[in-house]
């Protein structure tokens, strides 16, 4: 199976947009999750992010955060990610989400060694500078796995373009400022993302203009979608709005149908 930049670069180059879609490992029985998977794979969903919990979760609002407090309640730990990993990415491209202090505590190389035995193919750090990022990407070369870089609202222009220039499989693009999630089970309005993401966008272009940019943070309707992708995004990552129907009793057929709903609107034409 091709890897999750792989993917998202030959979509890019054929004009498709993808979609990513987030959901926090440990958080339902392996059994239960690989469901989800499987029903959003169906639904065309590009890849999974998978989430690996920690304490601290700095970026991440409140569902997430919730559900990286039940992961660990209940004793998701690195092993657990291992056994369940190559079942996800056997499937469909998948990256790994967690954070910094996890690559320090098992150290950088063992760590990515570790994910890309399990199939995993980018891993992504919220909490990781473009400054510290070299270790990753050489570490990352070895073992096949992209370290994939943030863009926040607020970068300077040329902090962006050396973002851009440092991450790799694609870049992941913060709508706006703030944590992941929605409000009172809606989106944030697309109209108030921050007005510097056409920025971000632009400058990411102008360096590298064959590398995938995906937009996350407070995604989950078709009119998110359709926006960012007519912004000129690549595709969008959600996660919360899936998060939130993987426990629920028929979870996994209603993230089909938000899945479903999304992939329509990519498919829409932008401009």
């Amino acid at each position: 199976m091709a890897s999750l930049g792989e993917t998202l670069t030959a979509r890019k180059r054929a004009g498709k947009g993808s979609l990513l879609a987030y959901l926090m490992a440990g958080t339902v029985p392996p059994e239960r999750y690989l469901e989800a998977v499987d029903r959003l794979r169906a639904s065309g969903v590009t890849g999974i992010e998978v989430g690996f919990p920690f304490s601290d979760p700095i970026a991440e609002g409140p569902v997430i955060q919730r559900a990286a407090s039940e992961s660990l309640r209940l004793g998701f730990r690195w092993e657990a990610l291992m056994s369940l990993l190559p079942q996800i990415s056997s499937r469909v491209p998948t990256a790994v989400m967690t954070y910094l202090n996890i690559f320090h505590h098992r150290g950088v190389p063992a760590a990515l060694e570790d994910l890309s035995r399990g199939g995993a193919t980018a891993v992504i750090i919220p909490d990781l500078p473009v400054e510290e990022a070299g270790p990753f990407r050489s570490a990352g070369k070895r073992s096949h796995v992209d370290p994939v870089l943030l863009a926040s609202p607020g970068s300077a222009h040329g902090r962006v373009e050396q973002i851009a220039r440092g991450t790799r499989g694609f870049l992941y693009v913060v709508s706006r400022y703030g944590t992941t999630g929605v409000v009172n089970a809606k989106a944030i309005d697309p109209a108030r993302s921050s007005p510097e993401l056409s920025g971000i966008l632009t400058g990411a272009r102008k360096v590298r203009p064959r590398l995938p940019l995906l937009v996350g943070f407070g995604v989950s309707q078709p009119e998110d979608v359709r926006r960012y992708r007519g912004m000129g995004a690549d595709g969008v990552i959600v996660g919360s709005a899936f998060q939130s129907l993987l426990t629920e009793a028929n979870g996994p057929g209603r993230l089909a149908d938000m899945a479903s709903d999304l992939v329509n609107a990519l498919e829409a034409p932008h401009g």
